[in-house]
């Protein structure tokens, strides 16, 4: 078996670790050849193993853009690291409003959209000689216990059965598996003495109970058009940090991601500012799982799973011409509560510390929200989600 794609950035005991192994993974830039325009894919810096834009081109898109005004790039910024970070946004924007047209607004979604556009990109790379040739060497059932226990191993046992049964067969040519792990410490803990059960209204209407946590301090912050409020939380070092985007309540969430572009997020982060909050933010805890297969072929990306039309020359030694993705699967896990990310500690039921300081505003996330996880240098989103439900179970 051939692991890659394993990046981790380490502050005190933080840590936030994207794990992406890579079983038989074969990539081409097969959506240049049905959108003919440059792309980021030959102007991103050599030192970032990045491609995401070989995943996904809209010739729309770029037209669009086209039309407006060049984009300013912020001063001391490098050119190509600023594109592949528009690039990247482009990506997870449209990979994740495909996903959750295809949900209910009442399920949790949770994925790394760096994370799969780095699987792909690294399939451009080859090497997968010694993989190809493990894999062949064991019976179908026996890979996949396999992967599924490599897997189980790199997350301490936070994900398992990555790889369904009947995944992989006598017939299976290639599959690529995603899985991401997370783990944060916050700048700014929240007590655990503060934390308490409260109701969480959910989109179908109904209501639960949460563990609401909760906390003032001075935070980056902004309510933006239509009353949504933008709140962002540094995890330690600063380096990654934790963005929730809240609709008001006379809004649904699956209205704001209908209507989510990349320049509106961009717009977003750039426009908050230091302010003296009261949070009020559930503990959650959230694991997805998906075919990456199915919703790039939505996004258009048919000819890669094709074993007709994919041309991928040069990934393992013998130069076939045969080859194709058969299967893509993505799983992430994410757990957040007052340390930022696990904790032994129960609950404890109190409201002591709390204050009613009406000169500071209020961001109370008892209603679904879209959480975004990004490193702040480069601007890249590495995790993208929804909380559609955080009642305690």
């Amino acid at each position: 078996m051939f692991s890659s794609g394993i990046g981790t950035v380490a502050a005190g005991k933080r840590r936030a670790c994207l794990l992406s192994l890579l079983l038989i993974g074969l990539w081409g830039c097969v959506t240049c050849r049905w959108s003919p325009v440059e792309d980021i894919c030959t102007a991103k810096p050599r030192d970032i193993p990045v491609n995401p834009m070989c995943i996904y081109r809209s010739a729309e898109k770029k037209a669009v853009e086209d039309e407006g005004e060049e984009q300013k790039i912020p001063e001391a910024t490098n050119r190509r690291v600023w594109e592949l970070s528009r690039a990247n946004t482009r990506f997870a924007t449209a990979f994740y409003q495909h996903l959750a047209d295809s949900k209910n607004d009442n399920d949790n979604i949770f994925l790394s959209p760096l994370s799969i556009s780095t699987a792909f990109a690294m399939t451009k790379l080859g090497a997968c000689d010694n993989t190809l040739k493990q894999l062949m060497e064991e019976n179908a059932e026996q890979s996949r216990m396999f992967i599924n226990k490599w897997v189980s191993n790199k997350t301490e046992g936070r994900i398992t059965d990555v790889v369904p049964q009947d995944a992989i067969n006598e017939l299976t040519v290639l599959v690529l598996v995603n899985t991401i792990y997370f783990k944060g410490l916050w700048k700014s803990k929240f007590s655990l003495e503060n934390t308490r059960k409260e109701l969480f209204y959910k989109a179908d209407g109904e209501s639960c109970l949460a563990s609401m946590m909760y906390q003032e301090g001075k935070f980056r912050y902004r309510r933006v058009a239509e009353g949504t409020q933008v709140l962002e939380l540094p995890f330690k070092g600063d380096d990654i940090t934790m963005v929730l985007i809240l609709p008001k309540p006379e809004k649904s969430l699956a209205k704001v991601e209908q209507e989510l572009t990349p320049e509106m997020l961009q717009e977003w982060l750039d426009e908050m500012a230091e302010t003296l909050l009261v949070v009020h933010m559930p503990r959650f805890r959230i694991e997805d799982s998906f075919s990456v297969k199915e919703q790039l072929q939505d996004m258009g990306l048919v000819d890669l799973f094709n074993p007709e039309k994919s041309r991928l020359p040069g990934i393992i030694a013998e130069g076939r011409s045969d080859l194709y993705v058969s299967q893509a699967f993505h799983k992430a896990f994410l757990e957040v509560n007052e340390e930022g990310s696990e904790a032994a500690a129960s609950t404890v039921v109190s409201i002591a510390g709390r204050s009613l300081n009406s000169s500071r505003v209020t961001f109370k996330a008892n209603r679904p929200f879209l959480v975004l996880i990004r490193e702040v240098a480069l601007n890249t989103i590495l995790f993208m989600g929804r909380v559609a439900n955080a009642c305690d179970h």
